[in-house]
């Protein structure tokens, strides 16, 4: 696909997608490795306070993956 000047920024850099949300940091990296070893890219956003069990109002522990990735990252960590 060719971007042209008339493509807005968000339609060619579209927002990474949540893939997984976990409780603990160590969770969400064994995610990331699963999916680095199947070639994809990842990221990891922590919004737990102090690395505790997140508390009503926060989000926990969130993988993300580029927009064009999120189906095939969601096939590959399906348990079989």
């Amino acid at each position: 696909m060719r971007y042209g000047a008339d493509m807005s920024e968000s339609q060619q850099h579209p927002e990474p997608v949540v893939i997984a949300s976990y409780e603990t940091i160590g969770q969400a990296e064994v995610t990331r490795a699963h999916l680095a070893a199947n070639g994809l890219h990842s990221a990891i956003i922590d919004e737990v306070e102090g690395g505790a069990v997140p508390v009503d109002g926060e989000n926990g522990v969130r993988v993300l993956v580029p927009a064009a990735e999120a189906e095939l990252a969601r096939q590959i960590l399906q348990p079989d």
